[in-house]
């Protein structure tokens, strides 16, 4: 590459120098003019020439590659934050079920499982896990079912913590 500037340089300096010459030994007058324009020409094509030597279609196979993979990257980027969304969205679900029990007089823990529906993770799935009665138990499947829409099948109660 350096080679090929280096040499486009000394092309284009070499073309100026003629025009310089060229310019200094024309009668003035219209021949002047004409010269002065045959050398703009001349400059122009030498500083153009490297375009000649372009390979448009290697440039664009790797425009494509490059594309590609931005948006890979781009679908990586979009999956890693949605994962890490989700585990923060359950993570609120669960202390939103820790805090109605409280409320009820229960001392627990939760757990959520999300799903993804459309551009929202809802929950699908709970277990609940401590010493809650079950006459509180009931209350509380009322609260995440009418809340948070969680089917009551889906909601378990534990006594003991899991190791």
């Amino acid at each position: 590459m350096m080679a090929g500037l280096r040499g486009w340089l000394l092309a284009l300096v070499a073309a100026s120098l003629i025009c310089a010459l060229a310019d200094a030994l024309m009668p003035k007058g219209a021949v002047k003019r004409v010269g002065r324009l045959v050398c703009g020409l001349v400059l122009a094509s030498a500083i153009l020439s490297p375009l000649a030597g372009l390979d448009v279609e290697s440039g664009q196979s790797w425009l494509e590659r490059h594309l590609a993979s931005v948006e890979f990257q781009r679908a990586e980027l979009e999956e890693e934050v949605n994962g890490q969304m989700k585990v923060i969205i359950e993570q609120e679900y669960a202390a939103y079920i820790v805090d109605k029990a409280a409320q009820l007089g229960a001392a627990c823990s939760a757990r959520t499982e999300c799903r993804r529906d459309g551009g929202l993770y809802l929950p699908q799935r709970v277990e609940v896990t401590g010493a809650v009665p079950p006459p509180l138990q009931s209350e509380l499947v009322q609260i995440i079912v009418r809340d948070l829409g969680v089917p009551e099948e889906q909601i378990d109660f534990s006594e003991e913590e899991a190791p």
